[in-house]
Order: C-alpha cells, then sequence, then structure tokens
C-alpha cells in the first residue's frame, strides 16, 4: 500500500513540476506579451502588459540602434512615463467601420513586482460592427520574435474574442462588436 501511495504522491510531484515549468517559462519569454482588451458601455480599455527590456526598446526611434538601452525601474521610471505614454497612443491601431479610433488616454506604470510595464489605453466604445485590433508596435522592435495573447471581454468578464499569439506576421484581430 505504501508503494502504492508513494508512486501517486510522486505524480502528483512531477505534475506539479511540469506546470510550474510551463508557467515560468511563459512568464519569462522576454518576447511575450499579454493584451486584455474590456469593452464597457461607453468605451474600450487596451491592458498591454510588457517587460521593462522591450519596453525600453520601444522608447529607441530605430529599433536597430546599437545605442544602450534605458534601464527602466523603481528609481528612475517617473522620468520615463510621459515619453512612455506617447509610445501607448501609437502601440495599437483601432479601427471600427473604416476609422480609425483614436485613443483618450494613457496611462502606464510598473507592475507589481516591477518587471514589466503595464500600458492602459481608453478609446472611445466602437460602434456595432467590425472591429480590428492591429498590434503596431512589433513594427518598433527589431524582429520578428515578438508576440502577445489578446483577449477581448464585456464589462462582466465574458469573453468575446481571442488570439493566442498575434506577431509581426499575423498582427491583427477582427471580431464582431455588439450593440
Amino acid at each position: 500500500m505504501k508503494t502504492f501511495q508513494t508512486k501517486i504522491n510522486f505524480r502528483w510531484l512531477v505534475a506539479f513540476c511540469l506546470l510550474g515549468m510551463a508557467a515560468m517559462a511563459r512568464a519569462h519569454d522576454p518576447y511575450q506579451a499579454f493584451t486584455d482588451v474590456t469593452l464597457d458601455s461607453n468605451q474600450m480599455e487596451v491592458k498591454l502588459s510588457i517587460l521593462r527590456f522591450t519596453a525600453a526598446r520601444l522608447l529607441l526611434d530605430d529599433p536597430h540602434s546599437t545605442n544602450s538601452l534605458p534601464v527602466l525601474d523603481e528609481g528612475n521610471f517617473d522620468g520615463f512615463v510621459p515619453k512612455l505614454k506617447q509610445v501607448g497612443e501609437k502601440l495599437f491601431e483601432l479601427t471600427a467601420g473604416g476609422t480609425n479610433l483614436a485613443p483618450r488616454a494613457v496611462d502606464v506604470e510598473l507592475n507589481d513586482e516591477g518587471d514589466a510595464v503595464d500600458f492602459t489605453i481608453v478609446y472611445p466604445r466602437p460602434p456595432a460592427g467590425t472591429l480590428r485590433i492591429t498590434v503596431v508596435y512589433f513594427k518598433r522592435l527589431p524582429h520578428d520574435g515578438y508576440g502577445t495573447g489578446l483577449g477581448v471581454f464585456d464589462d462582466a468578464g465574458n469573453q468575446l474574442a481571442t488570439a493566442d499569439n498575434l506577431n509581426l506576421e499575423h498582427p491583427f484581430l477582427d471580431f464582431k462588436i455588439p450593440r
């Protein structure tokens, strides 16, 4: 009986280790970002979480520049906020009915762990119909290994659309905005 119990405990241990390694690999992938879009009655909010290293690259005018990257940390982050807000206005292109939506507001902060920069970009609510969300910041990075998962939710948390990995080869998601 003890051998059987040991085998079960070992299997659980292996399963947890594998899940943990998968989570760590995803959490530490330097080229992966995460984007959540929330659609409510009068606005659309796009939240992008991107590693500090990648956010620093977006501050450079030339993605192929050999200049050293600025270091974004708790001590100097506030000094970069105005430039990061300007960058935040141009991270995505939202097109509804052939019209580009302009951001109303951009907020930016270091995440709680200090390893990522979180952008919150507020757009007006698009009218009912097809909306295209294009990730344009990929073009400002030095190579094509960057990607983002993107989920679109209503204000009740119901998922409206998803894209597991938008990248330079496939940078957009089309979906229907409900009334």
